[in-house]
């Protein structure tokens, strides 16, 4: 389901989208811009997370035994 939203732009940029995709697929080019925006975020918080464990090893990590797992879970 898509929603109607209102958003305000710049003059010229409304103008750039289109001339490049045309005002008919502009809400579809803003919608690809955004996701691609959003997946560029993931990836810098996944990096930002990541730079806490770089240098680990599965050493650095417990993991329990599977007799400590099954008498966990009886």
């Amino acid at each position: 389901m898509k929603l109607r939203i209102q958003v305000n732009l710049p003059e010229e940029l409304v103008r750039r989208i289109d001339a490049l995709v045309g005002p008919r697929k502009r809400s579809e080019f803003i919608e690809r811009a955004v996701l691609r925006e959003l997946r560029l975020e993931a990836l810098k918080r996944l990096e930002e997370i990541s730079e806490k464990f770089r240098g680990l090893t599965l050493e650095d990590i417990y993991y329990p035994s599977r007799k400590e797992l099954e008498e966990r879970h009886g």
